[in-house]
């Protein structure tokens, strides 16, 4: 079997010059295969001769033969010779000897790439390219991933964005691929101007995050007891316009990090060692403890399990009254919150 990259890893081998004969993008996140080609374009195929040395076929409207036979054409430019193949679970092949013959002594001036997010892995195809070409993992990133990817997306512009800033942008694009992700973070850009970093507030221009200031000032209330005070937030911020899912996802995101928050202050671990199991550093840690109170672990557990049965109940049940299904979440996690010790 030929090597797996990551697409991070993918990257780190087209800036060290390194091309392989051929490239198998697969994996359900579009993003990745269209930014993996356009990195190809950039690094094969000098800008005055794309025109002539690259050809963008579709599976479903080429042959393998014909693809063959274009990857086998040297370039007339100063590059190599680009051909690639979207949909490629759609090109027929019925023997895969053509393909390994070829891959096995590829043109050494082309690059020959075949993408597909939905490749099926029975193809005969697909099996004669996992052996020979390099596999590139484009699977969809998990929220942490995601916050990792919005906050190294921001950093190659010149903005900063905090570690909770960022993964809340990510629970609040959750499923919605990182092209959305990626247009969303060059709106906010945009709409920021010069570089600087971005405060809580600036998410507001961002569609489906919640205004998470307000989310964990709410949650924060929640978690101290402090009932009145999250009512009359969450009623505020509910006729104002906001979303009751997307608060409730700001609310939940909060106790989700300040029980990791908890849990690792409690076993008291050194700080590298505290990030690397947790995903969460000392001032983080230090900043939930002091907007949390006294909150124990199984209270915020508690808490998560409220959330979980309120998020079914606005989404699945059609809750009559959003605003109540909320109130009755701040009572029921507040009054566990200011039951004694």
């Amino acid at each position: 079997m030929a090597a797996s990259l990551s697409f991070e890893k993918f990257q780190e081998t087209l800036k060290q010059g390194r091309i392989a004969p051929a490239f198998l993008f697969e994996g359900a996140e579009v993003h990745f295969h269209d930014e993996g080609i356009r990195l190809l374009e950039a690094a094969c195929v000098p800008g005055d001769a794309l025109s002539i040395d690259r050809e963008s076929l579709r599976g479903g409207e080429t042959t393998l033969a014909a693809i063959l036979d274009l990857a086998s054409t040297y370039p007339m430019g100063g590059g190599l010779r680009l051909v690639i193949v979207r949909q490629a679970g759609e090109v027929r092949c019925d023997d895969a000897a053509p393909i390994k013959a070829y891959l096995k002594a590829p043109n050494p001036k082309a690059c020959l790439v075949f993408s597909d997010p939905g490749f099926d892995r029975r193809r005969i195809l697909y099996r004669a390219l996992l052996d020979l070409a390099v596999r590139i993992d484009c699977s969809p990133l998990d929220e942490a991933r995601t916050a990792a990817w919005v906050r190294e997306r921001l950093r190659g512009r010149g903005f900063g964005i905090s570690a909770d800033l960022a993964a809340a942008v990510a629970a609040g694009l959750a499923g919605a691929g990182l092209a959305r992700v990626s247009s969303e973070m060059d709106r906010l850009m945009n709409a920021l101007g010069s570089p600087r970093p971005v405060e809580a507030a600036d998410l507001a221009l961002i569609a489906d995050v919640p205004r998470v200031q307000d989310a964990f000032r709410l949650a924060a209330h929640i978690a101290r007891g402090e009932r009145g005070e999250a009512i009359g937030i969450a009623r505020a911020l509910i006729r104002s316009g906001e979303e009751p899912v997307k608060l409730l996802g700001g609310i939940s995101w909060y106790f989700r990090n300040a029980l990791r928050a908890r849990a690792a202050e409690a076993r008291r671990l050194p700080a590298h060692e505290t990030t690397r199991l947790y995903g969460i550093d000392r001032g983080r840690i230090e900043r939930f403890s002091r907007e949390i109170g006294p909150a124990s672990v199984a209270d915020l557990r508690e808490a998560l399990t409220l959330c979980l049965r309120t998020d079914r109940e606005l989404k699945g049940q059609g809750a009559r009254d959003p605003l109540h299904a909320l109130e009755r979440l701040v009572h029921q996690a507040g009054r566990r919150a200011r039951r004694p010790a």
